[in-house]
């Protein structure tokens, strides 16, 4: 029974990315000078020849062990008062969740490599691959226009349901040891947002693992980078894979902070500010950190996120004042289910 509603107290996480392999297909050619001569152009497709990997979609299991420790803290923290468990036997309820006999199997399963781990883009795994697009063109135009402040329904709820527990945080040892283990790779998986935030608040994470890390990267306007191994002169395939360059995880941190979480984006950039500081030319991330780096007054905010596709009734609209003084505005249902019509928050 507790394994039942545990299963839905603690959802499983897909991941949308796969790895990509671009593979040559027809009959047009490389640029010169990119294999010494002619040869078949690249196009994406998936890798052949190979199931998915563990931790892709179809299994839903976390990304990496600390994703699925974060989840076992959160869910002690979601028992408590009324039940008090161990973090062993947390970790061991969260493999049940996920489908395996014990927290050994899980964790041995989490990451586990593919036979062709050396030709990924990443062999550290640290970063996800590219995704699949879905749909073809006809459909897309079908799709009706929606207005750009569009989010889902578990975006609204996972934002409003963090606005009313966000409170001060403190950078910890962890948290640097965090960032200094990220600050490694050129490119750091989206999930790792997650990750992060935990390491200074359980309910941060969860915030962000309820609305997913591509609403999280959509919301906040900050924008993934695609990275490709570069092809040997006789390969005719390389594997890519996406997520976000170091000033683009602080400009994540900083936009949250914006909307009254306590986030300390300044612990992540700091040890790569004094390197934008003095470049001649910074791209709009780094000019963010930068401009965060000389705040000495409170900042201005202004967000207003709408669902345009769920049909909500008996909507009513309450004011709410949020942390470091934020003005919140949030017009929901008055039904059972509390959906959310509309969610604005300004200074």
């Amino acid at each position: 029974m507790l394994t039942d509603v545990l299963r839905m107290a603690v959802p499983v996480r897909g991941f949308p990315m796969k790895n990509m392999r671009i593979e040559n297909r027809d009959k047009a050619t490389f640029p010169k000078g990119l294999r010494g001569g002619n040869g078949p152009s690249p196009r994406l497709r998936r890798p052949s020849g190979r199931g998915f990997a563990m931790n892709e979609q179809l299994t839903g299991l976390p990304a990496t062990s600390d994703i699925a420790k974060a989840q076992a803290k959160r869910l002690r923290s979601a028992l408590a008062p009324d039940l008090t468990i161990g973090h062993s036997q947390a970790l061991e309820l969260i493999a049940r969740v996920h489908g395996e006999q014990s927290w050994g199997r899980l964790n041995s399963m989490i990451g586990v490599p593919t036979s062709d781990t050396s030709l990924t883009g990443n062999p550290n795994g640290n970063a996800p691959a590219m995704p699949i697009p879905s749909g073809t063109p006809s459909e897309t135009a079908k799709s009706p226009t929606l207005p750009t402040n569009h989010v889902e329904q578990r975006v609204l709820q996972a934002l409003w349901h963090g606005l009313e527990r966000a409170r001060d945080t403190q950078a910890s040892a962890k948290t640097r040891a965090q960032t200094n283990a990220l600050l490694k790779d050129e490119v750091i998986a989206t999930v790792s947002v997650e990750g992060w935030l935990d390491t200074l608040d359980a309910s941060l994470g969860g915030m962000i693992f309820d609305m997913g890390s591509e609403n999280l990267l959509k919301i906040s306007g900050v924008a993934a980078v695609s990275r490709f191994r570069r092809p040997k002169v006789r390969d005719t395939s390389v594997y890519g894979f996406t997520g976000l360059r170091p000033a683009s995880f602080a400009a994540i941190l900083i936009w949250l902070e914006r909307l009254g979480f306590d986030t300390h984006p300044e612990a992540f950039y700091e040890p790569f500010i004094a390197d934008i500081k003095q470049a001649k030319y910074v791209d709009e991330d780094e000019l963010t950190c930068l401009w965060h780096s000389k705040e000495k007054k409170r900042f201005q905010t202004r967000e207003y996120f709408v669902d345009a596709t769920t049909k909500i009734t008996n909507v009513r609209r309450d004011v709410v004042k949020g942390r470091g003084g934020l003005t919140i505005e949030i017009a929901r249902s008055t039904d059972p289910l509390g959906l959310i019509e509309s969610l604005r928050i300004y200074r």
